[in-house]
């Protein structure tokens, strides 16, 4: 399976109550219409820690067969719609090839998303991996490196330079919300993070 991820923001002079309610309910179910598409997760952010400059209101997960279904997916005409919703609700946007990577739901569990930029430190981010399994209530963890970044056509802007998403799963959103102050006090100089706490949403 051939997953992708994006980083998605709210427009300009919007809440972050307005964006989600808009990508899940009016958004969502247009992507649902693109072809091919494996499983469609949002990850809707609720608690931001430790503010880094990441610019985040949403977490996209996609997975299809392969790239060429993706390309499909997106050239198909139900992408139309999709494309023109975004005015209504998205600000910048931008995509990350993670590759073969599973796709996991938080269900009863809570969740915290981390977005790193750590400049091929794997010493520094092996370490603050072991850290977070050493929290209360940690049930697993799950690192999607990125592969490459797809510029979104016609961006005003580069996309935010991230190399790797960490999802880490807690006993419950709670435990999760509990988790967030203390994984944003591990947070080395090496290492540039965006710590958030997220309700996981899949459409399909």
């Amino acid at each position: 399976m051939f997953k992708r991820m994006s980083i998605l923001e709210r427009r300009p002079g919007d809440d972050q109550a307005f964006f989600s309610r808009h990508w899940q309910e009016r958004h969502g179910p247009l992507v649902a219409r693109l072809p091919l598409v494996r499983a469609y997760v949002q990850n809707h952010v609720e608690e931001e820690y430790a503010p880094t400059g990441f610019r985040v209101g949403g977490i996209v997960e996609l997975q299809f067969d392969d790239p060429a279904a993706m390309e499909s997916a997106f050239s198909a005409t139900a992408s139309l719609a999709v494309a023109a919703d975004e005015v209504n609700f998205l600000g910048h946007a931008a995509g990350y090839v993670i590759g073969d990577a599973p796709i996991r739901l938080a269900g009863r569990q809570g969740k915290l998303v981390i977005v790193a930029a750590h400049g091929g430190n794997q010493v520094a981010l092996g370490r603050f991996e072991a850290a977070l399994r050493a929290l209360p209530d940690f049930v697993e963890l799950i690192r999607d490196e990125v592969a490459s970044v797809m510029a979104r056509p016609g961006a005003t802007r580069p996309s935010q330079g991230i190399d790797a998403f960490l999802h880490v799963y807690f006993a419950d959103a709670a435990s999760a919300r509990r988790a967030g102050p203390q994984v944003a006090a591990l947070v080395e100089d090496a290492l540039k993070l965006g710590v958030f706490h997220v309700r996981t949403v899949r459409i399909v």
